[in-house]
């Protein structure tokens, strides 16, 4: 596999992101969640706590199922958790939204943080794991705070979002962002996308794997890490030289993306993570 790795003067920087301790909570209570849509163009689902699971099949609906774990300390605990935490289901102008509603969020969707904010005041936890199935080329919006986050077999749009969880899309097409904070992002790709496309991870390894023939102008940066690639790359004249060879690598100073072409040129791939490596893989057909 080729390599261009990146070497940066400044020092490693630790991003800590603190979450929920996990207590011994006494009580535990499961509810099943199953819901279908008419016929939607695109799913929606923004949650705090737990997975999201997305398959692309040949259905005509969004068909969800999931399930609702609740942990309490006490009875009166449990009950408020039932009250105050619950899925908001809407449908509206082709859209099928999934909403994780509670005291945890300030209700400014539009805001980068989906409206979460947590003062920490209760003595509950509630978590949604969810499995969805879509017809294939369904667009995607999902975004989770604590969970994985996995796509399979989808052909839409797609706009990927966590924090705390790894994100993997598998046999996919389409184009659009996928971006965590604390894990990976991996993805294999059935047909190269055609439009723009957005992979990070600021703490885990960005893994995107392509069909033979790629044809794309690609942008990648990583602080403490380096990009690699299977494809036959053209540098260009952004990336600064010169470079210089250190153990068999191009090693470049720089704090911004460096691009590259690989085959003819194409749409615009970036890559970024801040702690990790980045491979750009070439499928085996």
């Amino acid at each position: 596999m080729k390599t261009i790795a990146i070497a940066f003067a400044m020092g490693a920087l630790a991003c800590l992101v603190t979450t929920a301790a996990h207590r011994d909570y006494k009580l535990e209570e499961r509810e099943a969640f199953h819901h279908t849509f008419s016929n939607d163009a695109t799913l929606d689902v923004d949650q705090v706590n737990g997975s999201i699971t997305v398959i692309g099949d040949g259905g005509n609906t969004i068909r969800a199922d999931g399930e609702k774990v609740i942990r309490a300390a006490d009875q009166e605990e449990m009950q408020r958790a039932k009250r105050e935490v619950v899925v908001d289901v809407n449908e509206k102008n082709g859209i099928a939204q999934l909403y994780v509603n509670g005291p945890f969020r300030d209700n400014d969707h539009s805001s980068e943080s989906h409206g979460f904010h947590d003062h920490r005041q209760r003595e509950y936890e509630v978590t949604y794991n969810f499995t969805i199935h879509v017809p294939r080329g369904t667009e995607l919006t999902l975004h989770t705070i604590n969970g994985d986050e996995t796509v399979q077999d989808t052909t839409g749009k797609f706009n990927v979002k966590g924090l705390n969880g790894k994100i993997t899309m598998t046999n996919i097409a389409g184009s659009g962002t996928a971006d965590t904070l604390n894990g990976s992002t991996t993805i294999t790709f059935r047909e190269n996308p055609k439009a723009e496309c957005y992979f990070k991870s600021f703490n885990g390894k960005v893994d995107v794997g392509f069909q033979p023939g790629l044809s794309a102008n690609v942008s990648v940066k990583t602080f403490n890490g380096a990009p690699y690639t299977d494809f036959d790359a053209t540098a260009l004249a952004s990336m600064p030289e010169p470079g210089q060879l250190k153990n068999g690598k191009f090693v470049f100073k720089s704090d911004k993306f460096s691009n590259l072409r690989i085959g003819s040129g194409g749409p615009e791939l970036k890559f970024e993570t801040f702690n990790g490596n980045i491979q750009i893989r070439k499928l085996s057909k």
